[in-house]
């Protein structure tokens, strides 16, 4: 907010004083809390005749906190991956921790609040997610990528000649990552959902093993392992084609019978004309896509990724204080401000007076109150403060 009153001030300077007096950060955050509060508490007054699809999942640690986020996208899909502006918030809530019960409370809570049940619920594969929604009773998909993540990681965790790759692919990076050969190390490969994110790290192998006799001698001593590894990278390239070809279907055109067919060919194409391992990768695969196909009418096309919501909490931890004690503040109230105006449309529709002359500072605190815990700043502030 201070970079907004910095670029007001340039603004004013540059145009002889048009704004005459510049808000201050705090004013400015209270406008933004405001308008998100107002869409917040409006949000699902446009889903009451319509149908819609929940997208539910919590986030990793913020301070001592996780938040839960429910968002309400078209029950149909758009022929597109959705966009920010595809979503309404439904709930924001956090605590210590969840379980089934309390993510079944928030989806009900949620469903509640427009009105009617969702066609289905979308979440990933977490154990808290699937027993929420069981509870419920409601239909449920479970995310196309977090799942196909699932079945990669079920296959190749523990396999031998995966590890010692994966060994050697890391070894150069701690030894030459600040000589002249640093050029041609490989991409990062990420801790946290590390089977989610393997296209880069696969796709560098193939092309170095590609590239490997035009290669210095120097560059062919340090990444010998990788023509000596050539069958194993074929047979990653292949399985992360298939995944990424049926998570374009799904993701682009829907999860509906004709597209699950189309997966299945995939399947075939790539998979089940492979070794073993590949083999038991795609029986997982169809017997996940003939399950998830179940819940979808004939002509229906539905919405299977929770890719939205990912990056939303993305766009929150980007935004939020670095401070890790702040946990989840107030200023939470952006996301759904962000959401309804991010095209042009949202902005020239949205009464931004009626919302800052109708949503006092009293109801920020009162919704803060009732939905977020006090972190652990203002738990510190407390127990430090001088006593008279």
């Amino acid at each position: 907010m201070r970079q907004v009153v910095t670029i007001l001030e340039v603004i004013n300077n540059s145009f002889n004083n048009i704004f005459e007096e510049i808000p201050c950060y705090n004013t400015i955050e209270n406008w933004v809390k405001k308008c998100g509060l107002d869409i917040y508490n409006t949000s699902c007054n446009e889903l009451n005749q319509t149908k819609y699809a929940q997208i539910v999942d919590e986030s990793m640690m913020i301070g001592s906190e996780k938040l839960l986020l429910a968002v309400a996208t078209p029950a149909e899909h758009l022929n597109r991956p959705l966009y920010f502006n595809d979503v309404s918030f439904l709930n924001i809530a956090v605590a210590e921790s969840w379980n089934g019960e309390g993510v079944a409370n928030q989806i009900e809570t949620s469903a509640a609040k427009v009105g009617h049940a969702p066609e289905y619920v979308i979440t990933d594969n977490a154990a808290v997610m699937n027993k929420g929604v069981r509870l419920t009773g409601f239909k449920h998909h479970h995310d196309i990528s977090h799942s196909l993540g699932m079945f990669l990681e079920r296959t190749y965790k523990n396999e031998v000649k995966f590890i010692n790759y994966c060994k050697l692919m890391t070894a150069p990076k701690f030894k030459l990552n600040m000589k002249p050969i640093a050029y041609l190390l490989p991409p990062k490969q990420r801790t946290v959902t590390r089977f989610m994110n393997m296209t880069d790290w696969i796709v560098w192998s193939r092309k170095m093993l590609e590239v490997f006799d035009n290669l210095s001698s120097e560059e062919k001593d340090v990444f010998s392992f990788i023509p000596e590894n050539a069958t194993f990278i074929e047979e990653l390239y292949e399985v992360q084609k298939c995944i990424n070809s049926i998570e374009k279907i799904c993701k682009n055109n829907g999860f509906s019978k004709k597209n699950v067919k189309k997966c299945k060919q995939i399947v075939s194409k790539y998979l089940l004309k492979g070794n073993e391992r590949m083999i038991r990768l795609g029986n997982e695969i169809n017997i996940f896509l003939t399950k998830e196909i179940e819940i979808v009418k004939k002509n229906a096309i539905h919405n299977n990724s929770s890719d939205i919501i990912e990056s939303i909490f993305g766009k929150y931890k980007y935004r939020k204080s670095p401070n890790k004690l702040n946990g989840v503040t107030s200023f939470i109230l952006i996301l759904p401000l962000y959401t309804k105006l991010l095209d042009n449309t949202g902005k020239n529709k949205y009464n931004f007076k009626h919302a800052l002359e109708n949503v006092k500072i009293k109801d920020i605190e009162v919704w803060k109150n009732e939905n977020l815990t006090p972190n652990l700043v203002q738990l510190r502030i407390n127990k430090l403060k001088k006593t008279a």
